[in-house]
């Protein structure tokens, strides 16, 4: 008798939970997204005059310019003066994070010329929270003896700024 009791109390408390297969959506977390990068625009090969404006980036120099919006939680990169195939295809911008490491690798789908050349990128980074971060620049014609564009920032406190460095070897300085 007593076990007659008790299957139907099972039932009732049964009846409260909801099934395996039913998702209850105010108790599941939001999924959080990661950060990821978007190239949204790239300059034709530029063309240099040998008399730059005292407000150009001159092109012996690669300069990386950044601006976070903290309220998008978006990072804006202005690449002037990225070194490419002057035939490159499609060119591409990918990246890692990795203990507050952000690697930005640049890319080109072909060298499709026997030349190089100049060009400015404009890419952003997307979802990336605020904080102290060292950025590295991948470039694909980088020489040993050229200065990599790699610095530190910390968002928080310095939201924009920019990054230049000296640059020797072809096609730069032309």
């Amino acid at each position: 008798m007593k076990h007659l009791v008790l299957i139907p109390a099972l039932i009732l408390c049964m009846a409260g939970f909801p099934a395996c297969n039913e998702t209850d959506e105010s108790t599941n977390p939001t999924t959080v997204d990661e950060p990821e990068v978007q190239l949204l625009d790239a300059t034709e090969c530029k063309s240099f005059d040998k008399r730059p404006s005292a407000a150009s980036i001159s092109s012996s120099e690669s300069c990386l310019e950044y601006s976070y919006d903290a309220t998008n939680q978006s990072l804006s990169f202005r690449h002037v003066n990225a070194g490419f195939n002057c035939c490159p295809g499609l060119l591409t911008v990918q990246m890692t994070l990795e203990e507050n490491i952000i690697t930005i690798i640049e890319r080109e789908e072909e060298a499709g010329c026997h030349c190089l050349c100049l060009y400015d990128l404009h890419f952003a980074i997307l979802n990336l929270k605020p904080g102290s971060y060292r950025i590295v620049v991948i470039e694909p014609y980088l020489q040993d003896e050229d200065a990599a564009l790699s610095f530190a920032v910390d968002l928080r406190e310095t939201p924009s700024g920019k990054s230049i460095v000296p640059r020797v070897h072809y096609p730069w300085g032309i």
